[in-house]
C-alpha cells in the first residue's frame, strides 16, 4: 500500500513539474494578441472570397437574429453550419489542393488554423447566438405556459365554488 502511494506521489509530482514547465515554454512564445495581429496582417482581407466567406457569416447572423421564432429556419441554419463545421477537415484538405484557382496566396494548412478561424469559429458563435436564443424562447414559452395554467386551474376552481354553491342553494 506505501510503494503505491510513493509511485502515485511520484508520478503526480512528475506531472506537476511538466505542467510548470509547459506553461513557463508558453510564456516565452508570442503573446495570444501578438499571433491575432499576424493573422491579420497575413491574410488579403480584399479577396473576393474572404470577403464572400464574411459577407455569408453577417447574413447567417442577421437571418438567425431577424427570425429567431422561425424554428424551421433556425433549424436548417443550425443543421448547415454543424455540417460545415464537421466537414471542416475536408474542406480544408480540398481548398488546400486547389487553392490556386481561387486565391492568390496558400491559406489553408495541413493543421486547418486558417478554416478554423475563418469558416468554424464564425459558424460555431452564430450557433452559439442560436442556442441562447432558443433558450430565451423556451424561457418565454414555459412562462406563458404556466400562466395559463394558473389561469386554467383558477377557474376551474371558481367553476367548482360557483357549482357548490348552486348545489347549496338546491339543498336548501
Amino acid at each position: 500500500m506505501a510503494g503505491s502511494l510513493d509511485g502515485l506521489s511520484a508520478a503526480l509530482d512528475e506531472t506537476f513539474r511538466d505542467i510548470r514547465e509547459k506553461f513557463r515554454e508558453a510564456g516565452k512564445e508570442a503573446k495570444i494578441w501578438e499571433s491575432l495581429q499576424a493573422f491579420a496582417a497575413a491574410v488579403d482581407w480584399t479577396e473576393p472570397w474572404i470577403i464572400g466567406v464574411l459577407a455569408t457569416h453577417c447574413l447567417l447572423l442577421v437571418l438567425v437574429l431577424v427570425f429567431r421564432k422561425n424554428w424551421n429556419l433556425n433549424m436548417i441554419i443550425m443543421v448547415a453550419a454543424a455540417a460545415a463545421v464537421y466537414n471542416a477537415q475536408r474542406i480544408n484538405s480540398y481548398l488546400h489542393r486547389h487553392w490556386a484557382a481561387f486565391a492568390r496566396q496558400p491559406y489553408f494548412d495541413e493543421q486547418g488554423v486558417f478554416i478554423s478561424a475563418l469558416m468554424s469559429a464564425p459558424l460555431l458563435a452564430i450557433m452559439l447566438v442560436q442556442l441562447v436564443s432558443y433558450l430565451i424562447l423556451t424561457s418565454q414559452m414555459l412562462v406563458e405556459m404556466k400562466v395559463k395554467e394558473l389561469k386554467y386551474k383558477a377557474r376551474q376552481k371558481a367553476r367548482g365554488e360557483k357549482q357548490a354553491q348552486q348545489t347549496n342553494k338546491k339543498d336548501s
